[in-house]
């Protein structure tokens, strides 16, 4: 690939400034032009316009009426993540009959750093409106999938969550990392954890994690993803659901071949 004499001056690589590019345009709401994009990546329009134009030949990104989207190929590829498939073919049985028995959101996610990645979503005729997509990413802290994740996580993977902040979203979001710390103890006696509106006004969770053999030389599980029921707090009761999610949690992770120590 072509760099300019301008461009070989900067600390950026080829590789880091396409990666940044898609990463800005793949936490924006909708399509990025140019210039906005040249603001929020930091680097040079002509740089941005150029890069971009390679992606979007290789079908990373997509020409949109206003500006860059992200492209299809990206979708493709992602679909080649073997752990990522496996899990998402063993899980989408169950979340479907989660789906056909509530109507509401059901969804599977993972754990990246210190955000829930959401890897596949079901939507039904109860369905309501929230933050979360196929791709996309929320604080763990203040989501059922977060807390039922690091139920069953290392110390460091919690470290990591409460040392980055825990700034409140709503009036219940715990912001506290000894009782953050204290919710998790409960996630752990029971397999199930509870979104309270913690993340979004108006909107509750129940979730459950996919958990795998323990590591050599410590107690418990370790949790592989999440699994979860969302839906408006003025009609969804989570704790009456909290067994059904539980209850499907359990069975992908013995189809996934991981045998249970609870």
């Amino acid at each position: 690939m072509r760099i300019s004499a301008e461009e070989a001056g900067e600390q950026r690589s080829v590789g880091d400034r396409m990666l940044l590019i898609l990463d800005t345009v793949a936490t924006s709401p909708g399509e990025v032009g140019l210039s906005e994009l040249a603001r929020r990546t930091g680097l040079k329009k002509a740089t941005v316009h150029r890069l971009a134009t390679d992606l979007v030949a290789h079908r990373m990104l997509e020409r949109g009426g206003y500006g860059y989207r992200l492209g299809l190929h990206l979708f493709e590829l992602g679909q080649h993540v073997p752990a990522s498939r496996r899990l998402r073919a063993t899980a989408l049985p169950f979340m479907s009959d989660l789906l056909t028995a509530t109507g509401e959101i059901v969804q599977l996610g993972v754990l990246d750093d210190t955000d829930i990645v959401y890897i596949e979503k079901l939507t039904g005729r109860n369905s309501v409106t929230v933050p979360s997509s196929v791709g996309s990413r929320l604080p763990a802290y203040c989501t059922g999938l977060g807390k039922a994740i690091l139920a069953f996580s290392d110390d460091t993977a919690v470290e990591r969550v409460t040392s980055a902040g825990m700034p409140s979203r709503t009036g219940t979001t715990i912001t506290d990392p000894r009782r953050f710390h204290r919710e998790l103890a409960k996630i752990r006696d029971t397999g199930i954890a509870y979104d309270r509106e913690e993340g979004t006004h108006g909107i509750v969770c129940v979730a459950a994690p996919i958990v795998v053999e323990s590591y050599v030389g410590r107690d418990g599980n370790r949790a592989v993803a999440g699994l979860s029921i969302t839906g408006p707090a003025r009609r969804m009761q989570p704790a009456r659901l909290g067994a059904a999610v539980r209850t499907a949690a359990l069975s992908i992770s013995r189809l996934l071949g991981y045998p249970l120590s609870r």
